[in-house]
């Protein structure tokens, strides 16, 4: 059995998080056309679906697989029951977890684990015993975060299983999963927050405080305070003073777990795909202390994809298209169905279509959760009848010389950075309306070198005007005030009749003279026939003339207007389409759409 070494405590926030971001590379000389990091590695880009950890309590069968497999399906993956695969402290049962790999591997698809702390059917084990402590005192279902018997246990559990399954030939990687669910320190006591167990308190006065601060009277210079020791220092609720120094902990904490588990894992599992997930929003930085920029250090140091589980919302998957880009790390998405269904259909439409904002580093994509629900019978077939459109993509979202900048350094224990409730709502708001290859970048990004606001343009805060801002305006950088004016900018690469209803993503080749389009209409009850303009410089194509085909590859009725292309879409009601920009005039005779004038000559 692999036995879980002692812990070898990276250096501690602020400090660490400016050490490991720092080793992620260069900062980016000019967004989206310089050097960059090697995308997905083969196998571990997800075409996949997610399971419960068996069929009632049988293996998942060869049948079953063989179903996904027809369906597109490259992986499947399964929550894992702590419970089952160690029904006692150091005892472990994989019988059933090798015949669903086995199973997995004789259908051609391969099984991805998800290995859960606390929040699913099976985890925590019965036997773990603590609990997590909210800010409030009220105790959580969640096992201690820090708890000296119950965190190594669960670091043993993971990494001897993936010992384990390593070489078997239907492995397909592992999901790697700490605190509560994806969304680390959430409580299950509903509307507070987990980490506030004895366990935790112990940790911030043994441990962290020792090596952020080495003496307390460094601490006492550095927070204007007259303790005597670490141990009177108060484990500090939002609201109260020092909260900020509790709240670098938690942050500090998540940084440390994961990063011990996956090293333990890497160890063990050196070149087998490896995935972090992400769950919640930007309001939710502060408080789960989930804050993407540690999550892609650590990917980027140990060759994890990120899978970015809030895809229903169009501000989140640009924040991490561009955190991909800026990282070099692939980024997965999947899709948690509304609890609205009459909208089933709409939000996985959008998905979908949101998806070739990820390239060049798309993870793939994961449908959450094929188990015979309404959102099987609405959404999975939508997925799977596209996924070869997804796997046929290649090439970059476009970007321009611009970005929206989003101040999120009230997650790192700046109580006076920009408020984080959901400014994703206003970059999406933004996008609707001007459908362009702008990046999001994050103050956290800036002040560790990831990126540099010198690079770009023009800059529109999203939720207020910090001093990297105020910095870069000083050096001559343009500061916006207004959504509108980022067009002067940079031209968006799609105008449309009515904004909200369709939504145009693309996709441009290496050499820039073709564009793969994904053509969306995101609502549940409206149709789209209007036209769509798309603008081959907004899509930073080479200087030339272009037109538009269909997925036949036949030219579609179009002209050539002072915008760009003028083409008249027809899509129903969330649904998808395609077409692509393609080098040279459109076929003579091709017929002008209702909608779009005469034209003007071809440039």
């Amino acid at each position: 059995m692999h036995r879980h070494r002692a812990r070898k405590y990276l250096i501690p926030i602020p400090v660490a998080l400016l050490a490991v971001l720092a080793v992620v590379g260069a900062a980016l000389t000019f967004p989206g056309f310089g050097a960059k990091a090697s995308a997905a590695t083969a196998g571990s880009t997800l075409w996949s679906t997610q399971l419960k950890w068996d069929d009632n309590g049988t293996a998942w069968s060869e049948a079953s697989f063989a179903a996904l497999k027809a369906k597109g399906l490259s992986q499947a993956e399964i929550d894992m029951s702590w419970n089952t695969v160690e029904p006692a402290r150091g005892s472990f049962t994989y019988a059933e977890l090798d015949q669903e790999i086995a199973n997995a591997n004789a259908a051609g698809v391969h099984l991805v684990l998800i290995f859960w702390y606390s929040g699913w059917s099976g985890s925590p084990a019965s036997w773990v015993t603590s609990h997590e402590t909210t800010a409030s005192g009220a105790q959580s279902a969640t096992p201690a975060w820090w708890d000296p018997t119950d965190e190594p246990a669960y670091l043993t559990y993971v990494t001897d299983t993936v010992k384990h399954v390593a070489g078997e030939a239907g492995y397909g990687g592992s999901i790697l999963d700490y605190g509560r669910l994806d969304s680390v320190w959430d409580s299950t006591v509903s509307g507070q927050v987990d980490g506030w167990a004895q366990a935790d308190v112990n940790e911030f006065h043994n441990v962290y405080l020792p090596q952020t601060y080495s003496t307390i009277g460094a601490f006492n210079s550095a927070n204007k305070t007259s303790y005597s020791s670490f141990s009177q220092v108060p484990a500090a609720t939002p609201g109260q003073p020092l909260a900020s120094v509790y709240q670098l902990f938690r942050l500090w904490s998540v940084q440390q777990v994961y990063g011990q588990l996956t090293a333990d894992v890497r160890a063990v599992s050196a070149s087998t795909p490896l995935y972090y997930y992400f769950g919640g929003h930007v309001g939710n930085f502060a408080n789960y202390e989930n804050v993407p920029e540690v999550f892609f250090g650590l990917a980027k140091k140990y060759d994890v994809t990120v899978i970015q589980d809030c895809s229903e919302s169009t501000g989140i998957d640009l924040l991490f298209a561009a955190l991909g880009r800026a990282y070099g790390v692939p980024v997965a998405t999947e899709w948690t169905a509304p609890s609205d269904s009459t909208q089933l259909a709409a939000q996985a439409v959008q998905w979908i279509g949101n998806y070739p904002m990820m390239l060049p580093e798309g993870g793939g994509t994961d449908f959450f959760i094929h188990d015979g629900t309404q959102k099987d019978t609405v959404a999975f077939p939508i997925y799977t009848g596209w996924l070869a459109n997804l796997k046929g993509l290649s090439g970059s979202y476009p970007q321009q010389p611009v970005a929206v900048y989003l101040d999120d350094s009230l997650a790192y224990g700046n109580t006076a950075g920009g408020a984080l409730g959901a400014p994703e709502n206003a970059i999406a708001s933004l996008w609707d309306g001007y459908q362009a290859g702008f990046s999001v970048v994050t103050s956290e990004e800036v002040a560790t070198g990831i990126v540099k606001l010198s690079q770009y343009r023009a800059v529109l805060p999203i939720n207020g005007v910090d001093a990297n801002l105020t910095a870069y305006q000083k050096a001559g950088g343009k500061l916006l005030t207004a959504g509108s004016q980022l067009a002067q900018y940079a031209p968006a690469y799609a105008s449309l009749s009515n904004s909200g209803i369709v939504q145009v993503v693309p996709v441009v080749d290496a050499a820039r003279t073709g564009a793969q389009l994904t053509l969306a209409d995101i609502n549940s009850g409206t149709a789209y026939n209007d036209p769509v303009t798309v603008n081959p410089t907004g899509l930073g194509l080479a200087a030339g003339t272009y037109h538009l085909v269909n997925a036949a590859g036949t030219a579609i009725p179009q002209v050539a207007v002072s915008g760009g292309i003028c083409a008249s879409a027809s899509l129903s009601a969330a649904s998808l389409s395609e077409w692509s920009v393609v080098a040279g005039a459109a076929p003579a005779g091709t017929p002008t759409p209702a909608g779009c004038g005469t034209g003007t000559a071809a440039k």
